[in-house]
């Protein structure tokens, strides 16, 4: 058993609804890390989209899901080609709103060449924001999962009762810590945060303890990633851990959000705890070996090999 509310059936027009962020990721590949003030030559240089929810609409699209995206970009050339980046992996941006005046998120990152680690420096404009007024809630309902990724909090959690009430499960990439957080987490089936999520919103040192107080705010998964050390999730008070997987990493942006697609395909499917987390595990791991959060997403069949690949190894 999942533990998880049932998805409702597969007669809504849609299987997923992502609610979040988008941005321009400019990327370069570097030998190394510059000195400050010095100069350095790249290696490598793309622009793509990027953003934490976006990205994840992308990796579901890849994987052959019906897919569609909400959230803001403003009437720039970054925010002209938000769209079209989006159905590029057949996501449907009916969600995207246009903030006229104002400007799209917009992200400069260094990537070494050795390891795939990479430096993120980026700008958005304050106004460039979604409100819970710009929801559509037919979009909400004509989907059987909504994906947060905790941006524009406010829009958030209106989307997350809105789901609740159309009977959606609700997901979160749990990461930033805002006034709402706890209503928010409150309101989500599965909340996976980051290494340290729970830790710093409830100021608890031990990790098992932290996410046992989250889970103690309602959700039926709760857990966090750990990187190349994979990640663990607390389920009815039992612990599921799936290690990571080696592979040829280029570029970790966007792993996290790509670990998050794969959480909700695995839900979809009805996969187990651990078996879903594995899930998670491979397609974040397929997508580091591309330059871009984008680059690499897996296709189902592909997904499916690696892991097969990978049991017989094991």
């Amino acid at each position: 058993m999942t533990n998880l509310p049932a998805i409702p059936p597969l007669e809504r027009p849609r299987d997923v609804l992502c609610l979040g962020l988008n941005a321009t990721d400019h990327l370069c590949l570097i030998p190394h890390r510059p000195d400050w003030g010095g100069k350095l030559r790249m290696k490598t240089l793309t622009t793509m989209g990027g953003g934490q929810a976006a990205t994840a609409a992308c990796a579901l699209g890849r994987l052959g899901w019906r897919v569609a995206y909400a959230g803001v970009c403003g009437d720039d050339p970054p925010g002209r080609q938000a769209g079209p980046w989006l159905r590029e992996f057949g996501v449907d941006p009916a969600g995207l709103l246009v903030r006229p005046g104002t400007g799209s998120q917009q992200a400069f990152i260094m990537v070494e060449e050795r390891g795939g680690e990479r430096t993120i420096i980026w700008t958005r404009d304050e106004a460039c924001r979604l409100e819970p007024e710009d929801l559509d809630e037919k979009l909400i309902a004509s989907a059987r999962v909504l994906h947060l990724d905790g941006h524009f909090w406010q829009a958030s959690i209106a989307a997350a009762r809105l789901a609740k009430a159309h009977g959606l499960v609700v997901s979160l990439d749990a990461e930033r810590i805002f006034a709402g957080t706890e209503e928010l987490v409150s309101l989500c089936d599965v909340v996976m945060g980051c290494e340290d999520f729970a830790q710093r919103l409830f100021g608890i040192e031990n990790p098992e303890r932290a996410l046992a107080h989250l889970a103690e705010l309602g959700p039926a998964w709760v857990g966090r990633t750990l990187g190349r050390g994979g990640a663990e999730m607390l389920v009815d008070g039992r612990r599921h851990y799936a290690q990571g997987f080696a592979v040829p990493t280029v570029d970790t942006t966007g792993a996290g959000d790509v670990f998050h697609a794969g959480l909700v395909h695995a839900i979809l499917l009805g996969q187990e705890p651990e078996t879903a987390l594995t899930t998670a595990n491979a397609l974040a791991a397929l997508s580091t070996t591309g330059l871009g959060g984008r680059a690499a997403l897996a296709t189902r069949p592909q997904l499916e090999a690696f892991l097969v690949a990978h049991a017989r190894r094991a």
